[in-house]
């Protein structure tokens, strides 16, 4: 018998372990859910509080807001009622106008002077230049005139007469081929320093391109003016026309009758 009771001691013992075991596993997960639900409710409590936080700045910004947003929409509904295309073009036809004026009083060309001595160094310690001359001298100032025949013409076309944007545009392809044409040949002229200085080269400066630039816009702008403006005059006359009354279709009809040689039956009724 001794041996049974040996074997029912060792049960116990394994038994209180497995018990032993199991409660600590169980204490353990109970502690692990308590730590997971308080970890929950704070987080639910956090969110809480910003989503109450978040109401009260939406209830204080909301007027204010409100208000910048029905600013923002008028702004906007105003600025497509005023900027048209035609006006957008318009503004830039003016702009280009007045920057092809401006760029006749700018230097259009410069005469470096040893140019091999500075090779190498040129973009710390450029060249000196010389015999530098302002656009308008190239051609007499002829894009003083040019300019102020765009700015007549834009006028016109505005009010009407949209064939005028095409003038624009024949006026900066005049601009271009002077530019091309008359100042580069001058332009890249050395002259008399070519004989006077050692290593002289001539090139052309910022008045020459800004004119050329300010040209080239004149005549994109000049055809763009003249297919807006004319899309607006169509319209315009097309409410302007009146239909046809019925007076006018009754007489036609009884001419008609009368070259056939019988009357018409409204005629004889």
């Amino acid at each position: 018998m001794r041996p049974l009771r040996r074997g029912s001691r060792r049960d116990r013992g394994a038994r209180r372990r497995v018990d032993e075991v199991r409660n600590a596993v169980l204490a353990l997960a109970g502690l692990l859910g308590g730590a997971l639900q308080e970890i929950w409710r704070a987080i639910v409590f956090g969110a809480d509080a910003v989503g109450r936080v978040e109401v009260a700045i939406a209830r204080v910004l909301s007027v204010p807001l409100g208000a910048v947003l029905r600013g923002a929409r008028a702004t906007l509904s105003l600025l497509e009622r005023a900027v048209t295309p035609t006006r957008a073009v318009a503004a830039v036809i003016v702009s280009a106008a007045i920057v092809l004026a401006v760029s006749q009083f700018v230097d259009y060309r410069g005469i470096e002077i040893g140019v091999p001595l500075y090779e190498g160094v040129e973009a710390v310690a450029p060249p000196p230049q010389t015999g530098r001359e302002p656009t308008g001298s190239a051609h007499s100032y002829l894009m003083l005139p040019v300019a102020g025949l765009a700015l007549v013409a834009l006028v016109f076309a505005l009010r009407g007469r949209w064939q005028l944007g095409r003038a624009i545009s024949v006026l900066g392809l005049v601009a271009i081929a002077v530019s091309l044409l008359v100042d580069v040949p001058k332009g890249l002229d050395e002259g008399l320093a070519a004989r006077d200085f050692e290593g002289a080269r001539a090139t052309l400066l910022e008045g020459f391109w800004v004119q050329l630039a300010s040209a080239a816009v004149l005549v994109v702008t000049g055809m763009l003016l003249s297919r807006y403006a004319r899309l607006q005059a169509v319209p315009a006359r097309g409410r302007g026309r009146r239909p046809a009354r019925g007076p006018r279709r009754g007489r036609s009809r009884w001419r008609r009758g009368r070259r056939g040689g019988a009357p018409a039956a409204g005629a004889s009724a």
